[in-house]
């Protein structure tokens, strides 16, 4: 990756979360900022007007844009390791049918089965990089069987973030260059999808 990480090195912890949970059940203003609601309206705008089978978000955290998801999907598992995220995007996708939301790590506890599409927004840049290799490695194996890769990522530098948005795309544009398929940047965040080939 380009340029150096930040200062911290470890992968975020699930318990970190749980205390930003515990302090707001928005902490990052998911439901009422004017910033995730354009960046929510370019990532769907991104996939396409097609619809896909079954779809994978990692992060899902409060379900905000789970739900808008949701719509142009047959099946979605929302995956977060934070117990009580989830529980708030119960409450919110209560009356949403087609999605589950499991509790778990990404990219070590991902549900079995085949992926139409995967979406990773806002959750790579608190991987480490050891954890990163192993996500880019299942990302990988995921586009070879024809599966959709949709990255987000906000470009700014945090003080716990192990990673910078930045690095973590432009390794992505570099492993999975052959399969990437629209760079949607901003000065705000990285929006890269990648196509991936059935066969």
């Amino acid at each position: 990756m380009s340029g150096p990480p930040t200062s911290a090195s470890a992968r975020m912890s699930a318990e970190r979360f749980e205390r930003l949970y515990e302090a707001s059940e928005d902490p990052w203003d998911y439901r009422s900022s004017e910033y995730e609601r354009a960046k929510y309206a370019a990532t769907l705008a991104a996939l396409g007007p097609g619809r896909y089978g079954r779809a994978l978000e990692t992060g899902c955290s409060i379900g905000v844009f789970t739900e808008l998801l949701a719509r142009h999907c047959d099946r979605l598992v929302g995956l977060d390791f934070s117990s009580r995220a989830l529980a708030l995007a119960g409450e919110r996708l209560s009356g949403v049918a087609n999605v589950e939301l499991v509790l778990g790590s990404f990219p070590e506890q991902v549900p079995s089965g085949g992926w139409d599409l995967v979406v990773c927004s806002e959750v790579l840049y608190y991987l480490d990089r050891a954890v990163l290799a192993r996500a880019l490695d299942w990302l990988e194996t995921h586009l070879e069987r024809g599966a959709t890769v949709l990255a987000v990522s906000w470009r700014g530098s945090g003080e716990t973030e192990p990673l910078r948005g930045d690095d973590v795309h432009d390794l992505l544009g570099t492993r999975l260059a052959r399969w990437h398929a629209f760079d949607g940047r901003r000065p705000g965040y990285r929006l890269d999808r990648f196509d991936g080939h059935g066969g």
